[in-house]
């Protein structure tokens, strides 16, 4: 069992990683080339290092980290050139002066950290100094600047013009993610309250806690591809898209997890103290939230329109009202996501049921069952 899943992840990371490790070598390549052309350095080792580092797997950004990799190394070259003019201190290893290079260091990076930046500027201001001194400014100094340009071009032309990701997909792909989970937790939850579980609505409330991952790397999505349109020619192109998709999914996403997770609590409440007073259809409707996740993400509709199910809950008492509330809450913040992403910028299919079958069905949610032996 273990080794499946161990299979299956690295499947899963080679698939997510191969195109920017692809990416990286070749822009690799060509930052050497240019480099080695442009300039004559024999050995433009910086100008490979830097398009490596602009371009390798997992990087939230990439334009980003190519314009923090530039920053942080014109800061370390300048305070390196600077800490040359220093005297000589006491501690000198092989003619090379540790309170130079204590100084160098230390200033760099706090320059460097003065700029609000990710790490990355600050790292390679200190290593840019250090080299500086370590190497001299003739092979460090400005011979680095100029193959780290090559290396930023490089890098840039790869990540913002040839593999630029799809903003929108970006956000659809996530979204969907959320959404799937979602489902999964729902279809636990109906599994529960056809056996009348708690034991399996608590199973079922744990997957719906673990959809916030889901919901973070939805964030993380929208925020990407915002940086998208403002630093890349395809994130221009769909800059109206991003915006309209981005501004529906922060206002929405959060309230669809939080009536969800609700649901779920208040389901394993009432599983718990009034396991034979469940209202019938309550399975068949959560087995419809369910669907209704599962067809959001694969067209963008839902099999519940919006205020079809707006009467779930007014006849039900005691235990059960507060989850069927509780249900009716996610059903209403489901519905307010249909449309979101057009099937003609998603490229996906159109919804295969008859949502008004399903409109009517919500109608028997209100009947309570007896109590069986």
């Amino acid at each position: 069992m273990s080794l499946s899943l161990s299979a299956a992840g690295f499947r899963v990371r080679i698939a997510s990683a191969w195109r920017d490790a692809l990416a990286s070598a070749i822009a690799a390549c060509i930052a050497w080339i240019l480099a080695l052309w442009l300039f004559g350095h024999p050995h433009p080792l910086f100008a490979a290092i830097t398009a490596i580092v602009c371009l390798s797997p997992g990087l939230p950004s990439h334009g980003q980290q190519a314009a923090g990799l530039m920053l942080g190394v014109a800061i370390g070259i300048v305070v390196g050139e600077l800490a040359l003019l220093l005297p000589e201190g006491m501690l000198v290893p092989e003619g090379l002066s540790l309170l130079r290079l204590f100084t160098a260091i230390l200033f760099s990076i706090l320059i460097a950290a003065l700029f609000g930046q990710p790490a990355v500027v600050a790292i390679q201001a200190g290593v840019s100094a250090a080299l500086v001194l370590a190497l001299g400014p003739e092979n460090a100094g400005l011979n680095r600047l100029e193959d780290v340009g090559v290396g930023v071009a490089v890098g840039l032309l790869f990540s913002q013009v040839l593999l630029t990701p799809d903003p929108i997909r970006t956000i659809d792909a996530a979204a969907d993610a959320l959404l799937l989970k979602l489902a999964g937790a729902f279809r636990r939850s109906a599994a529960a309250a056809e056996k009348r579980d708690s034991g399996e609505a608590e199973a079922a409330l744990s997957a719906f806690s673990l959809a916030h991952g889901d919901l973070v790397a939805l964030g993380a999505g929208i925020e990407a591809a915002r940086y998208a349109t403002r630093w890349s020619l395809r994130g221009r192109l769909a800059a109206s898209a991003v915006a309209g998709m981005a501004a529906r999914y922060d206002r929405r996403a959060t309230r669809l997890y939080a009536s969800c997770l609700l649901f779920g609590e208040a389901l394993t409440t009432a599983l718990r103290h009034a396991p034979d007073e469940i209202p019938e259809a309550m399975v068949q409707q959560i087995f419809k939230a369910a669907e209704s996740c599962e067809t959001l993400a694969r067209t963008g509709a839902v099999a519940i329109p919006q205020g079809a199910h707006a009467h779930i809950g007014l006849q039900i008492a005691g235990e059960w009202q507060d989850a069927c509330l509780q249900l009716r809450a996610a059903l209403d913040n489901l519905a307010s996501l249909e449309g979101l992403n057009p099937s003609a910028i998603r490229g996906k299919s159109e919804l295969g049921r008859d949502t008004r079958q399903v409109a009517t069905a919500t109608h028997d949610i209100h009947k309570p069952k007896g109590r069986t032996s």
